[in-house]
Protein backbone atom coordinates (compact mmCIF):
# COMPACT_ATOMS: atom_id res chain seq x y z
CA UNK A 1 0.00 0.00 0.00
CA UNK A 2 1.59 3.10 -1.09
CA UNK A 3 0.69 6.34 0.78
CA UNK A 4 0.36 9.78 -0.14
CA UNK A 5 0.25 12.77 1.87
CA UNK A 6 -1.24 16.30 0.51
CA UNK A 7 0.17 19.43 1.53
CA UNK A 8 -0.49 19.93 5.22
CA UNK A 9 -1.37 16.67 6.20
CA UNK A 10 0.11 14.87 9.00
CA UNK A 11 2.96 12.49 7.19
CA UNK A 12 4.34 9.26 9.39
CA UNK A 13 7.28 9.57 11.30
CA UNK A 14 10.82 9.04 9.70
CA UNK A 15 12.12 8.11 12.87
CA UNK A 16 14.02 4.65 12.58
CA UNK A 17 13.34 3.66 16.10
CA UNK A 18 9.46 4.94 15.54
CA UNK A 19 9.22 3.13 12.72
CA UNK A 20 10.97 -0.21 14.15
CA UNK A 21 8.60 0.00 16.64
CA UNK A 22 5.22 0.42 14.29
CA UNK A 23 6.21 -2.77 12.73
CA UNK A 24 7.24 -4.77 15.36
CA UNK A 25 5.01 -3.76 18.17
CA UNK A 26 1.61 -3.84 18.28
CA UNK A 27 2.52 0.64 18.93
CA UNK A 28 5.16 2.51 20.30
CA UNK A 29 4.91 4.34 23.37
CA UNK A 30 6.78 7.19 25.32
CA UNK A 31 8.52 4.56 27.17
CA UNK A 32 9.44 2.16 24.97
CA UNK A 33 10.91 4.88 22.62
CA UNK A 34 12.86 6.20 24.68
CA UNK A 35 14.03 2.21 26.33
CA UNK A 36 14.90 1.38 22.39
CA UNK A 37 17.15 4.88 21.78
CA UNK A 38 18.90 4.04 25.61
CA UNK A 39 19.78 0.49 24.14
CA UNK A 40 19.81 0.61 20.67
CA UNK A 41 17.45 -0.67 17.74
CA UNK A 42 19.61 -4.23 16.94
CA UNK A 43 20.22 -4.89 20.85
CA UNK A 44 16.60 -3.79 21.53
CA UNK A 45 15.60 -6.58 18.38
CA UNK A 46 18.29 -9.10 19.75
CA UNK A 47 16.71 -9.12 22.51
CA UNK A 48 12.86 -9.15 22.08
CA UNK A 49 14.05 -12.56 20.42
CA UNK A 50 15.05 -13.73 23.46
CA UNK A 51 11.36 -13.96 24.53
CA UNK A 52 11.89 -15.68 28.01
CA UNK A 53 14.72 -13.58 29.37
CA UNK A 54 12.35 -10.83 29.06
CA UNK A 55 10.89 -10.50 32.69
CA UNK A 56 6.36 -9.58 32.32
CA UNK A 57 5.86 -9.66 35.63
CA UNK A 58 3.51 -6.59 35.30
CA UNK A 59 1.15 -8.09 32.81
CA UNK A 60 1.56 -11.44 35.08
CA UNK A 61 0.30 -9.94 37.88
CA UNK A 62 -2.56 -7.96 36.37
CA UNK A 63 -3.72 -11.55 35.08
CA UNK A 64 -3.11 -13.43 37.94
CA UNK A 65 -5.78 -10.85 39.91
CA UNK A 66 -8.71 -12.52 38.04
CA UNK A 67 -10.59 -15.85 38.28
CA UNK A 68 -11.42 -15.52 34.97
CA UNK A 69 -7.82 -16.15 33.74
CA UNK A 70 -7.79 -19.91 35.77
CA UNK A 71 -9.60 -21.38 32.82
CA UNK A 72 -7.32 -20.26 29.99
CA UNK A 73 -4.95 -23.17 28.34
CA UNK A 74 -6.67 -25.85 29.82
CA UNK A 75 -7.01 -28.86 27.48
CA UNK A 76 -10.48 -30.92 26.62
CA UNK A 77 -9.90 -33.45 29.87
CA UNK A 78 -10.09 -30.20 32.04
CA UNK A 79 -13.06 -28.18 30.77
CA UNK A 80 -15.06 -31.26 30.13
CA UNK A 81 -14.69 -32.26 33.70
CA UNK A 82 -15.59 -28.66 34.78
CA UNK A 83 -18.92 -28.65 32.21
CA UNK A 84 -19.92 -31.83 33.76
CA UNK A 85 -19.30 -30.81 37.49
CA UNK A 86 -21.45 -27.12 37.15
CA UNK A 87 -24.00 -28.27 34.80
CA UNK A 88 -27.44 -29.10 35.61
CA UNK A 89 -26.48 -33.02 35.24
CA UNK A 90 -30.36 -33.83 36.29
CA UNK A 91 -31.87 -31.66 33.36
CA UNK A 92 -28.79 -33.58 30.99
CA UNK A 93 -27.22 -30.16 30.57
CA UNK A 94 -23.53 -28.83 30.77
CA UNK A 95 -21.99 -25.74 31.68
CA UNK A 96 -20.63 -24.15 28.82
CA UNK A 97 -16.95 -24.24 30.08
CA UNK A 98 -14.97 -24.04 26.73
CA UNK A 99 -17.01 -21.15 25.27
CA UNK A 100 -16.32 -19.40 28.73
CA UNK A 101 -12.57 -20.20 28.45
CA UNK A 102 -12.89 -19.13 24.05
CA UNK A 103 -14.21 -16.04 25.50
CA UNK A 104 -11.64 -15.16 28.15
CA UNK A 105 -8.86 -16.40 25.52
CA UNK A 106 -9.93 -13.45 23.32
CA UNK A 107 -9.30 -11.18 26.17
CA UNK A 108 -6.06 -12.58 27.39
CA UNK A 109 -5.06 -11.74 24.27
CA UNK A 110 -5.50 -8.59 23.95
CA UNK A 111 -4.09 -7.83 27.18
CA UNK A 112 -0.87 -9.40 26.33
CA UNK A 113 -0.82 -7.82 23.04
CA UNK A 114 -1.43 -4.45 24.80
CA UNK A 115 0.49 -4.68 27.87
CA UNK A 116 3.25 -7.79 27.54
CA UNK A 117 7.00 -6.09 27.17
CA UNK A 118 7.54 -9.56 24.94
CA UNK A 119 5.83 -7.29 21.85
CA UNK A 120 7.46 -9.31 19.15
CA UNK A 121 6.76 -12.70 20.73
CA UNK A 122 3.30 -10.78 20.69
CA UNK A 123 3.42 -10.66 16.92
CA UNK A 124 4.51 -13.61 16.40
CA UNK A 125 2.07 -15.33 17.92
CA UNK A 126 -1.09 -14.00 16.13
CA UNK A 127 0.95 -14.19 12.70
CA UNK A 128 1.36 -17.77 13.45
CA UNK A 129 -2.86 -18.33 14.48
CA UNK A 130 -3.28 -16.07 11.31
CA UNK A 131 -0.93 -18.69 9.01
CA UNK A 132 -2.18 -22.06 10.62
CA UNK A 133 -5.58 -20.30 11.55
CA UNK A 134 -8.07 -22.29 13.80
CA UNK A 135 -10.95 -19.61 14.72
CA UNK A 136 -12.08 -19.45 18.30
CA UNK A 137 -15.23 -17.93 17.33
CA UNK A 138 -17.86 -19.41 18.99
CA UNK A 139 -19.37 -23.48 20.73
CA UNK A 140 -21.39 -24.32 17.98
CA UNK A 141 -18.81 -24.34 15.67
CA UNK A 142 -17.57 -28.15 14.33
CA UNK A 143 -21.02 -29.36 15.88
CA UNK A 144 -19.88 -28.14 19.45
CA UNK A 145 -16.57 -29.76 19.42
CA UNK A 146 -13.87 -27.50 18.75
CA UNK A 147 -13.61 -24.85 21.26
CA UNK A 148 -12.92 -27.77 23.79
CA UNK A 149 -9.44 -27.40 22.18
CA UNK A 150 -8.54 -24.59 20.86
CA UNK A 151 -7.42 -22.88 24.02
CA UNK A 152 -4.78 -25.92 24.52
CA UNK A 153 -4.09 -25.29 20.76
CA UNK A 154 -2.93 -21.65 21.74
CA UNK A 155 -0.16 -22.58 24.49
CA UNK A 156 0.92 -25.39 23.25
CA UNK A 157 1.17 -24.77 19.69
CA UNK A 158 1.17 -21.46 18.76
CA UNK A 159 2.51 -19.94 21.86
CA UNK A 160 5.22 -23.01 22.40
CA UNK A 161 6.32 -22.62 18.98
CA UNK A 162 6.01 -19.13 17.80
CA UNK A 163 9.92 -18.13 18.15
CA UNK A 164 11.45 -21.85 16.97
CA UNK A 165 11.19 -23.30 14.27
CA UNK A 166 8.71 -23.42 11.18
CA UNK A 167 8.92 -27.35 10.76
CA UNK A 168 8.71 -27.90 14.73
CA UNK A 169 5.73 -25.80 14.77
CA UNK A 170 3.97 -27.74 11.58
CA UNK A 171 4.77 -31.20 12.72
CA UNK A 172 2.88 -30.20 16.54
CA UNK A 173 -0.26 -28.38 14.65
CA UNK A 174 -0.80 -31.33 12.54
CA UNK A 175 -1.65 -34.04 15.23
CA UNK A 176 -2.97 -31.42 17.89
CA UNK A 177 -6.30 -32.28 18.10
CA UNK A 178 -8.32 -28.61 17.23
CA UNK A 179 -6.43 -28.91 13.87
CA UNK A 180 -8.30 -32.50 13.39
CA UNK A 181 -11.78 -31.32 14.58
CA UNK A 182 -11.46 -27.93 12.56
CA UNK A 183 -10.35 -29.62 9.06
CA UNK A 184 -12.69 -32.14 9.75
CA UNK A 185 -10.30 -35.44 10.36
CA UNK A 186 -12.89 -36.48 12.84
CA UNK A 187 -15.13 -37.63 9.74
CA UNK A 188 -12.26 -38.89 7.57
CA UNK A 189 -12.86 -42.94 6.49
CA UNK A 190 -9.65 -45.67 4.99
CA UNK A 191 -12.67 -45.39 1.81
CA UNK A 192 -13.28 -41.96 1.74
CA UNK A 193 -10.65 -39.76 3.46
CA UNK A 194 -11.36 -36.31 4.18
CA UNK A 195 -9.72 -34.02 2.45
CA UNK A 196 -9.11 -30.31 4.35
CA UNK A 197 -6.15 -30.83 6.11
CA UNK A 198 -4.51 -32.30 3.21
CA UNK A 199 -5.31 -29.33 0.66
CA UNK A 200 -4.60 -26.64 2.92
CA UNK A 201 -1.66 -28.48 4.50
CA UNK A 202 -0.26 -27.42 0.94
CA UNK A 203 -2.46 -24.50 -0.05
CA UNK A 204 -1.95 -22.21 3.19
CA UNK A 205 0.67 -23.71 5.83
CA UNK A 206 3.42 -24.84 3.47
CA UNK A 207 3.96 -24.75 -0.50
CA UNK A 208 1.11 -22.67 -1.62
CA UNK A 209 -0.77 -23.35 -5.46
CA UNK A 210 2.03 -21.71 -6.75
CA UNK A 211 3.99 -24.66 -6.42
CA UNK A 212 1.75 -26.28 -8.91
CA UNK A 213 1.01 -29.23 -6.61
CA UNK A 214 -2.05 -31.83 -8.10
CA UNK A 215 -5.22 -32.96 -6.80
CA UNK A 216 -3.11 -36.53 -6.92
CA UNK A 217 -0.69 -34.99 -3.80
CA UNK A 218 -4.05 -33.80 -2.09
CA UNK A 219 -5.46 -37.19 -1.90
CA UNK A 220 -2.33 -39.10 -1.25
CA UNK A 221 -1.48 -36.41 1.38
CA UNK A 222 -4.92 -36.88 3.01
CA UNK A 223 -5.05 -40.80 2.88
CA UNK A 224 -1.67 -40.37 5.01
CA UNK A 225 -3.52 -38.46 7.51
CA UNK A 226 -6.81 -40.53 7.03
CA UNK A 227 -6.12 -42.30 10.80
CA UNK A 228 -5.87 -39.37 12.77
CA UNK A 229 -8.55 -38.79 15.57
CA UNK A 230 -8.78 -36.84 18.91
CA UNK A 231 -8.99 -38.99 22.03
CA UNK A 232 -12.34 -37.52 23.83
CA UNK A 233 -12.95 -38.08 27.35
CA UNK A 234 -15.02 -40.99 28.09
CA UNK A 235 -17.84 -39.09 29.59
CA UNK A 236 -17.79 -37.04 26.32
CA UNK A 237 -18.44 -40.69 24.55
CA UNK A 238 -20.97 -41.53 27.51
CA UNK A 239 -22.76 -38.64 27.34
CA UNK A 240 -23.21 -39.16 23.17
CA UNK A 241 -21.28 -36.03 22.06
CA UNK A 242 -19.43 -38.49 19.93
CA UNK A 243 -20.33 -41.80 18.94
CA UNK A 244 -18.74 -44.54 20.77
CA UNK A 245 -15.23 -46.02 19.33
CA UNK A 246 -14.44 -49.91 18.94
CA UNK A 247 -12.16 -51.96 21.58
CA UNK A 248 -8.68 -49.88 22.24
CA UNK A 249 -6.49 -52.31 20.46
CA UNK A 250 -7.87 -50.44 17.47
CA UNK A 251 -6.64 -46.99 18.83
CA UNK A 252 -2.86 -45.71 19.45
CA UNK A 253 -1.93 -43.15 21.36
CA UNK A 254 0.06 -40.27 20.15
CA UNK A 255 2.55 -38.57 22.03
CA UNK A 256 1.98 -34.86 24.00
CA UNK A 257 -2.10 -34.62 23.08
CA UNK A 258 -4.88 -35.97 23.61
CA UNK A 259 -4.72 -37.36 19.67
CA UNK A 260 -4.69 -41.17 18.37
CA UNK A 261 -4.63 -43.11 15.22
CA UNK A 262 -7.77 -44.98 14.57
CA UNK A 263 -6.06 -48.30 12.62
CA UNK A 264 -9.19 -49.34 11.10
CA UNK A 265 -10.01 -46.16 9.43
CA UNK A 266 -5.67 -46.17 8.33
CA UNK A 267 -4.66 -46.29 4.85
CA UNK A 268 -1.49 -47.77 4.09
CA UNK A 269 0.60 -48.19 0.86
CA UNK A 270 2.71 -45.98 -0.88
CA UNK A 271 2.20 -42.25 -0.53
CA UNK A 272 3.73 -39.32 -3.09
CA UNK A 273 3.31 -35.53 -2.60
CA UNK A 274 4.94 -33.51 -4.66
CA UNK A 275 8.44 -35.60 -4.58
CA UNK A 276 8.01 -37.07 -1.71
CA UNK A 277 7.57 -40.71 -1.08
CA UNK A 278 6.74 -43.07 2.08
CA UNK A 279 5.69 -47.04 1.62
CA UNK A 280 3.80 -47.49 4.87
CA UNK A 281 2.18 -51.14 5.74
CA UNK A 282 2.08 -50.93 9.53
CA UNK A 283 0.43 -48.56 11.83
CA UNK A 284 3.93 -48.33 13.48
CA UNK A 285 5.18 -46.19 10.08
CA UNK A 286 2.52 -44.02 10.43
CA UNK A 287 3.76 -41.45 12.69
CA UNK A 288 7.44 -41.76 11.33
CA UNK A 289 5.79 -41.17 7.74
CA UNK A 290 3.57 -38.21 8.76
CA UNK A 291 6.95 -36.31 10.35
CA UNK A 292 8.81 -37.14 7.44
CA UNK A 293 5.79 -35.17 5.21
CA UNK A 294 6.08 -32.43 7.43
CA UNK A 295 9.26 -31.83 7.31
CA UNK A 296 9.96 -32.29 3.97
CA UNK A 297 7.40 -29.73 2.94
CA UNK A 298 8.91 -27.03 5.77
CA UNK A 299 12.26 -27.08 3.78
CA UNK A 300 11.02 -27.09 0.56
CA UNK A 301 11.73 -23.62 -1.17
CA UNK A 302 8.10 -23.04 -2.44
CA UNK A 303 7.56 -22.90 1.66
CA UNK A 304 10.31 -20.66 1.99
CA UNK A 305 8.46 -18.30 -0.31
CA UNK A 306 5.07 -19.06 1.26
CA UNK A 307 6.28 -18.04 4.85
CA UNK A 308 8.59 -14.49 3.02
CA UNK A 309 5.52 -13.69 1.78
CA UNK A 310 3.53 -14.11 4.83
CA UNK A 311 6.51 -12.29 6.95
CA UNK A 312 7.38 -9.14 4.01
CA UNK A 313 3.25 -8.67 4.37
CA UNK A 314 3.20 -8.52 8.47
CA UNK A 315 6.29 -6.04 8.34
CA UNK A 316 7.26 -4.61 5.04
CA UNK A 317 4.29 -4.15 2.47
CA UNK A 318 1.07 -5.50 1.14
CA UNK A 319 3.13 -6.88 -2.00
CA UNK A 320 6.50 -7.10 -1.25
CA UNK A 321 9.34 -7.24 -3.56
CA UNK A 322 10.67 -10.02 -5.44
CA UNK A 323 14.28 -9.36 -4.14
CA UNK A 324 12.81 -9.51 -0.75
CA UNK A 325 10.80 -12.48 -1.38
CA UNK A 326 13.81 -14.62 -2.44
CA UNK A 327 16.37 -12.60 0.53
CA UNK A 328 14.10 -13.69 3.19
CA UNK A 329 12.88 -17.45 1.47
CA UNK A 330 17.44 -18.20 1.61
CA UNK A 331 17.77 -17.27 5.21
CA UNK A 332 14.65 -19.32 6.24
CA UNK A 333 16.19 -22.15 3.96
CA UNK A 334 19.67 -21.73 5.40
CA UNK A 335 18.83 -21.25 9.17
CA UNK A 336 16.66 -24.61 8.40
CA UNK A 337 13.64 -23.01 8.51
CA UNK A 338 14.44 -21.22 12.40
CA UNK A 339 12.18 -18.49 12.72
CA UNK A 340 14.40 -16.12 14.45
CA UNK A 341 17.04 -16.14 11.77
CA UNK A 342 14.39 -15.41 9.50
CA UNK A 343 12.87 -12.68 11.21
CA UNK A 344 16.53 -11.06 11.25
CA UNK A 345 16.45 -11.56 7.52
CA UNK A 346 13.68 -9.08 7.31
CA UNK A 347 14.36 -6.86 10.00
CA UNK A 348 17.89 -6.47 8.29
CA UNK A 349 16.50 -6.34 4.71
CA UNK A 350 16.55 -3.04 2.54
CA UNK A 351 13.18 -2.61 2.18
CA UNK A 352 12.17 -2.74 5.47
CA UNK A 353 13.34 1.02 6.11
CA UNK A 354 11.86 1.49 2.92
CA UNK A 355 8.14 0.90 3.73
CA UNK A 356 7.15 3.82 6.54
CA UNK A 357 3.85 4.50 5.53
CA UNK A 358 3.48 1.46 3.65
CA UNK A 359 1.50 -0.71 6.25
CA UNK A 360 -2.48 0.17 7.44
CA UNK A 361 -3.33 -1.21 11.14
CA UNK A 362 -5.84 -3.94 10.74
CA UNK A 363 -8.89 -3.09 13.49
CA UNK A 364 -7.76 -5.23 15.91
CA UNK A 365 -3.78 -3.38 15.71
CA UNK A 366 -5.25 -0.05 15.71
CA UNK A 367 -7.69 -0.89 18.76
CA UNK A 368 -4.71 -2.66 20.93
CA UNK A 369 -2.71 0.62 19.67
CA UNK A 370 -4.71 3.22 21.46
CA UNK A 371 -4.82 0.88 24.44
CA UNK A 372 -0.46 1.33 24.58
CA UNK A 373 -0.43 4.99 23.53
CA UNK A 374 -2.82 6.01 26.66
CA UNK A 375 -0.99 3.85 29.00
CA UNK A 376 -4.36 2.14 30.25
CA UNK A 377 -5.74 -1.80 31.72
CA UNK A 378 -8.57 -3.10 31.28
CA UNK A 379 -11.58 -1.83 33.74
CA UNK A 380 -12.47 -4.88 35.27
CA UNK A 381 -15.14 -3.71 37.94
CA UNK A 382 -18.03 -4.33 36.59
CA UNK A 383 -17.89 -8.16 35.14
CA UNK A 384 -20.39 -9.86 34.02
CA UNK A 385 -21.16 -13.29 35.60
CA UNK A 386 -21.84 -16.75 34.24
CA UNK A 387 -23.92 -19.26 36.81
CA UNK A 388 -22.49 -22.53 37.26
CA UNK A 389 -24.04 -25.33 40.02
CA UNK A 390 -21.35 -24.45 42.91
CA UNK A 391 -19.99 -20.92 41.87
CA UNK A 392 -20.79 -18.11 39.74
CA UNK A 393 -17.86 -17.83 37.39
CA UNK A 394 -16.18 -13.74 36.40
CA UNK A 395 -17.35 -13.69 33.10
CA UNK A 396 -15.68 -11.55 29.89
CA UNK A 397 -15.37 -7.58 29.74
CA UNK A 398 -17.10 -5.89 26.61
CA UNK A 399 -13.63 -5.32 24.67
CA UNK A 400 -13.30 -8.34 22.72
CA UNK A 401 -17.22 -9.54 23.03
CA UNK A 402 -18.36 -5.65 21.36
CA UNK A 403 -15.60 -3.11 21.02
CA UNK A 404 -13.31 -5.62 18.77
CA UNK A 405 -16.49 -7.46 17.22
CA UNK A 406 -17.77 -4.34 16.46
CA UNK A 407 -14.40 -3.43 14.43
CA UNK A 408 -14.31 -6.46 12.62
CA UNK A 409 -11.39 -8.55 14.36
CA UNK A 410 -12.37 -10.00 17.28
CA UNK A 411 -8.53 -12.25 18.44
CA UNK A 412 -8.21 -15.44 17.30
CA UNK A 413 -11.72 -15.53 15.26
CA UNK A 414 -11.75 -15.77 11.35
CA UNK A 415 -13.84 -17.99 10.65
CA UNK A 416 -12.01 -19.44 7.86
CA UNK A 417 -8.57 -21.75 7.51
CA UNK A 418 -6.90 -18.58 5.64
CA UNK A 419 -6.80 -16.31 8.73
CA UNK A 420 -7.72 -12.59 9.03
CA UNK A 421 -6.34 -10.72 5.87
CA UNK A 422 -3.05 -9.19 6.07
CA UNK A 423 -3.58 -5.97 3.18
CA UNK A 424 -5.57 -2.72 3.09
CA UNK A 425 -7.99 -3.29 0.74
CA UNK A 426 -9.72 -6.05 2.56
CA UNK A 427 -10.00 -3.41 5.73
CA UNK A 428 -10.82 0.30 3.94
CA UNK A 429 -14.17 1.01 4.71
CA UNK A 430 -16.74 3.76 6.09
CA UNK A 431 -18.49 1.46 8.14
CA UNK A 432 -15.17 0.01 10.04
CA UNK A 433 -13.75 3.54 9.94
CA UNK A 434 -17.00 4.95 12.15
CA UNK A 435 -17.44 2.31 14.39
CA UNK A 436 -13.15 3.30 15.07
CA UNK A 437 -13.67 6.59 15.60
CA UNK A 438 -16.73 5.55 18.39
CA UNK A 439 -14.49 3.82 20.10
CA UNK A 440 -11.60 5.90 20.04
CA UNK A 441 -14.13 7.93 22.38
CA UNK A 442 -14.82 5.01 24.43
CA UNK A 443 -10.45 5.00 25.46
CA UNK A 444 -10.45 8.66 26.21
CA UNK A 445 -13.53 8.56 28.22
CA UNK A 446 -12.88 5.48 30.07
CA UNK A 447 -15.17 2.16 30.18
CA UNK A 448 -13.87 -0.91 29.50
CA UNK A 449 -10.34 0.16 29.72
CA UNK A 450 -9.89 2.30 32.83
CA UNK A 451 -9.69 6.27 31.73
CA UNK A 452 -6.43 7.57 30.89
CA UNK A 453 -4.24 9.41 33.77
CA UNK A 454 -3.46 12.24 31.32
CA UNK A 455 -1.94 13.93 34.47
CA UNK A 456 1.23 11.22 34.41
CA UNK A 457 0.87 11.15 30.37
CA UNK A 458 1.76 14.93 30.63
CA UNK A 459 2.91 15.96 34.03
CA UNK A 460 3.47 19.70 32.89
CA UNK A 461 0.52 20.27 30.68
CA UNK A 462 1.00 23.24 27.61
CA UNK A 463 -1.46 25.97 28.75
CA UNK A 464 -1.71 27.23 25.18
CA UNK A 465 -4.31 25.23 22.65
CA UNK A 466 -1.72 25.28 20.12
CA UNK A 467 1.33 24.22 22.26
CA UNK A 468 -0.67 22.01 24.19
CA UNK A 469 -1.94 20.39 20.48
CA UNK A 470 2.01 19.94 19.48
CA UNK A 471 2.59 18.18 23.12
CA UNK A 472 -0.35 15.48 22.77
CA UNK A 473 0.73 15.02 18.54
CA UNK A 474 4.40 14.15 19.61
CA UNK A 475 3.47 11.72 22.45
CA UNK A 476 0.96 10.24 19.79
CA UNK A 477 2.51 10.27 16.45
CA UNK A 478 6.07 11.14 17.70
CA UNK A 479 6.14 13.78 14.97
CA UNK A 480 4.75 16.95 14.70
CA UNK A 481 1.30 18.02 12.93
CA UNK A 482 0.97 18.61 9.30
CA UNK A 483 -0.38 22.67 9.18
CA UNK A 484 -3.94 21.99 8.02
CA UNK A 485 -3.88 19.24 10.65
CA UNK A 486 -2.96 21.00 13.21
CA UNK A 487 -4.98 23.96 12.19
CA UNK A 488 -8.51 21.72 12.04
CA UNK A 489 -7.75 20.66 15.61
CA UNK A 490 -7.42 23.94 17.09
CA UNK A 491 -10.59 24.93 15.30
CA UNK A 492 -12.39 22.16 16.82
CA UNK A 493 -10.84 22.85 20.63
CA UNK A 494 -11.56 26.29 20.41
CA UNK A 495 -14.72 26.14 19.17
CA UNK A 496 -15.49 23.58 22.10
CA UNK A 497 -13.68 25.36 24.66
CA UNK A 498 -13.17 29.16 23.18
CA UNK A 499 -10.02 30.74 21.90
CA UNK A 500 -8.92 31.18 26.01
CA UNK A 501 -9.67 28.42 27.69
CA UNK A 502 -10.46 27.26 31.46
CA UNK A 503 -7.55 24.94 32.08
CA UNK A 504 -8.14 24.34 35.53
CA UNK A 505 -12.05 23.57 34.68
CA UNK A 506 -11.66 21.81 31.62
CA UNK A 507 -7.70 20.33 30.96
CA UNK A 508 -8.85 16.86 30.86
CA UNK A 509 -11.71 17.48 28.16
CA UNK A 510 -9.10 19.14 26.03
CA UNK A 511 -6.64 16.36 26.18
CA UNK A 512 -9.56 14.43 25.63
CA UNK A 513 -10.54 15.75 22.46
CA UNK A 514 -7.25 16.45 21.02
CA UNK A 515 -6.18 12.67 21.26
CA UNK A 516 -9.87 11.73 19.73
CA UNK A 517 -8.84 13.91 16.53
CA UNK A 518 -5.33 12.76 16.38
CA UNK A 519 -6.37 9.19 16.37
CA UNK A 520 -8.98 10.25 13.59
CA UNK A 521 -6.10 11.59 11.46
CA UNK A 522 -5.28 9.08 8.60
CA UNK A 523 -1.76 8.74 9.86
CA UNK A 524 -2.96 7.34 13.32
CA UNK A 525 -4.37 4.22 10.27
CA UNK A 526 -0.59 3.32 9.50
CA UNK A 527 1.41 1.40 11.03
Amino acid sequence: MQSTWTSGATPPSSDPVVHLLQRFTYGPTQQLVAEVRSVGIDAWFEGQLDHLSIADSEVDDFISKWDMFNYIHKDVNFLWALAESEGDDKAGQIFNSNWMAGRVLHLYTVIRQARSKRQIYEMMVELWHDHLNITTLGDDTKDGHLDWNTNDWNKKVIRQFALSRFEDLLQVSALHPAMIVYLDGELSTKDVPNENYGRELLELHTVAPKAGYTQADVVDASKLFSGLRVKWPARYYDRGRMPRLPNNSSLIDLPDFASMIHTQRQNFGTFKVMGWQRTVTSVSEVLPAIKSLLSYLSGHPETAKTIALKLGRRFVDDVPSQQFIDDVSAAYLASNSDIKATLRAVYKHQDFMKSIGTKLKRPGEDYVSVARALDVWPNFSRLETWKGITKDFAFISPIARWEMSQMGQVPLSWPFPDGYPDVATAWVNANSQVFRWNIYGNFVRGGSWNPPAWDRLFPVRERNVESHINQVAQSLLFSELGSADRSSLKNAVTKAFGSNPNWDANSRDITSLIARLIFQLPVWSLR
